[in-house]
C-alpha cells in the first residue's frame, strides 16, 4: 500500500523534539475519517520547500494529530541549484477547464503558475454558474490586495495543487500567484535571454517550440528558467501580439493543429519537461 503523503507548514514540525503536531481540522479529517489511519501507521509529511519526513502516527485524536518522525530527506543543495524553473501564464478559461489544467501542470512541474486576463478572457455574467468566473471575480482578483488569504479562488486553487503535488510526490508545491493582466504583465516583464519567455500563438508563422528548445546552438538546457503564454479561446488579439513582438518574447507554434488553452498549456509543459530529465 502505498504511504500517504501530506504537505503542512514548517510551524508544525519540531525536528528537534523529532515530532509533529497537526491541529488542521480538515487534514485530521483526512487521516482519520477519509484514510482511516490509525496509531502505529506510517506516514509521509512534507513542509514543501524541499524537506520529506518519514514519520509514524503515534497519537491520533477527534482534532488533532501527534506523528513521530523516523528519518528526514532533503532535497540536495546540487539538485536544488540544478533546478529549472518553469512559470506558464495561463489564460482565466472556464473553471473546470483552467482547474484541470492547474492539477496537469502541477504533475508535470511548473513551479509558478499565473493566471493571465486577456483581451479575450471570457468572463460570465452573474446568472451563470458559480464555477465560472464572473466579471466581479475577475476584476477584483487583478488587485493584488484581494489576494489575500481567504479569497475563495485562491484557497481553491491553492488546494488543487497541494493535493495534485502530493498524487505526483513531489517535494514542492507550486506557487499559483494573483491573476496578471496581459498588458500590465508586458510592461512589467524583463525579458533576459538566459531566461526565455515563450508565447503560443496560433496561426502565426514560427518555429515549433521543440526545435526552439532542443537545438544544440539555442542554449536553453542552460537556462535557469523558462515561462511561456497561452492564449485564451479565440488566441491573442494583433494587438497582443504586436506588443509581444516589441517585448521581446519568443514566438513559438505547436504544430499546425489548433489546440484548446489548457491542451496546449500541457503540451508546453510536457516539451518542457523531457528538456529538464536530459
Amino acid at each position: 500500500m502505498q504511504i500517504p503523503r501530506f504537505f503542512i507548514t514548517n510551524n508544525q514540525i519540531d525536528e528537534t523534539g523529532a515530532q509533529i503536531k497537526i491541529s488542521d481540522p480538515k487534514l485530521v479529517h483526512q487521516i482519520s475519517r477519509v484514510l482511516r489511519l490509525r496509531e502505529g501507521d506510517q506516514a509521509i509529511v512534507l513542509d514543501g520547500e524541499g524537506a520529506l519526513f518519514k514519520c509514524s502516527i503515534k497519537k491520533l485524536e477527534r482534532t488533532s494529530a501527534e506523528l513521530s518522525i523516523e528519518n528526514t530527506v532533503r532535497e540536495s543543495l546540487e539538485d536544488a541549484a540544478n533546478a529549472k524553473e518553469l512559470v506558464v501564464y495561463l489564460p482565466l478559461i472556464k473553471a473546470s477547464r483552467f482547474e484541470w489544467a492547474l492539477e496537469k501542470l502541477t504533475e508535470l512541474g511548473a513551479t509558478t503558475i499565473v493566471p493571465l486576463v486577456t483581451q479575450r478572457t471570457v468572463v460570465k455574467g452573474s446568472n451563470d454558474s458559480n464555477r465560472d468566473f464572473k466579471k466581479s471575480q475577475v476584476g477584483k482578483m487583478q488587485d493584488a490586495e484581494d489576494w489575500q488569504d481567504g479569497n475563495v479562488k485562491k484557497e481553491r486553487w491553492l488546494s488543487i495543487v497541494r493535493e495534485a503535488a502530493e498524487q505526483s510526490e513531489r517535494l514542492t508545491i507550486p506557487k499559483v500567484v494573483a491573476p496578471k493582466n496581459f498588458g500590465k504583465l508586458l510592461d512589467e516583464l524583463v525579458v533576459a535571454q538566459s531566461d526565455p519567455v515563450f508565447i503560443l500563438a496560433e496561426r502565426q508563422k514560427c518555429i515549433h517550440l521543440a526545435t526552439h528548445l532542443f537545438k544544440e546552438s539555442s542554449g536553453f538546457s542552460q537556462c535557469k528558467k523558462i515561462s511561456f503564454l497561452i492564449g485564451p479561446e479565440g488566441g491573442f488579439t494583433n494587438e497582443e501580439i504586436e506588443k509581444a513582438a516589441e517585448t521581446g518574447l519568443i514566438f513559438a507554434s505547436l504544430g499546425k493543429q489548433i489546440l484548446r488553452t489548457e491542451t496546449a498549456a500541457i503540451a508546453c509543459a510536457t516539451i518542457i519537461d523531457a528538456l529538464r530529465s536530459q
